[in-house]
């Protein structure tokens, strides 16, 4: 199960990176750097902290960026971030999926059960990226994915639906084509109500990254 889980989105990163490489090597579609990216996330956090389940997610994104503006010392670029997540969940509290709810004995026997599922997504993100001093810069980012998640829980219907991260970090520059990202942030991932349930998970993310700057 997770060999296939792999594989499929190893493939999905790898046909959203041809797709890019067979584009014009000038202009929007020739990206200024690659990178790569590690992140985990947990619903046990100071912020949210839901005593009613369990979440934790482990998420590799591939990263294209695109450079767009500069706005007050802020160099904006757009990250267009192919991902793969890997969801362990459990619900704790067998109350969250009341009576009125079609086979509801069934449904909390199934969902107090500790299960596996995954997320596959393309993210964009908006990074606006500042230096603090030599060789170390501030970043902040907003991003906005369209995902499929592969199983359906009492919080969130299987299916399309949305994640949105919010996060802040810094870069180090590690040499003249090199740079390395630490950064902490938030998530939501839910489907804006198009299908129920829909109450969605909220998360504290953090992560590194790793960078390669293609311009010479």
């Amino acid at each position: 199960m997770i060999a296939k889980k792999l594989l499929s989105g190893m493939i999905f990163v790898g046909v959203i990176s041809t797709s890019f490489g067979q584009e014009s090597s000038k202009g929007i579609f020739s990206p200024s750097k690659l990178g790569i990216e590690f992140t985990q996330g947990n619903e046990k956090s100071f912020l949210f902290d839901d005593p009613d389940y369990y979440y934790l997610t482990n998420t590799l994104k591939a990263q294209f960026y695109y450079p767009l503006t500069q706005w007050k010392k802020f160099d904006i670029s757009l990250i267009v971030q192919p991902q793969f997540q890997w969801i362990q969940h459990q619900l704790h509290n067998e109350q969250f999926v009341l009576p009125e709810v079609e086979n509801y004995i069934e449904k909390r026997a199934k969902y107090t059960k500790l299960k596996s599922l995954s997320i596959t997504a393309i993210e964009f993100t908006i990074d606006a990226q500042k230096k603090l001093f030599k060789n170390t810069y501030f970043f902040v980012q907003f991003g906005l994915g369209f995902a499929i998640i592969d199983t359906s829980t009492e919080r969130l219907i299987g299916g399309f639906t949305f994640l949105e991260n919010l996060n802040l970090g810094v870069e180090i520059t590690t040499s003249s084509s090199t740079s390395l990202r630490l950064f902490g942030g938030i998530g939501h991932v839910s489907n804006l109500n198009f299908q129920l349930p829909n109450s969605g998970y909220n998360i504290v993310n953090t992560g590194i990254s790793f960078q390669y700057s293609l311009q010479k």
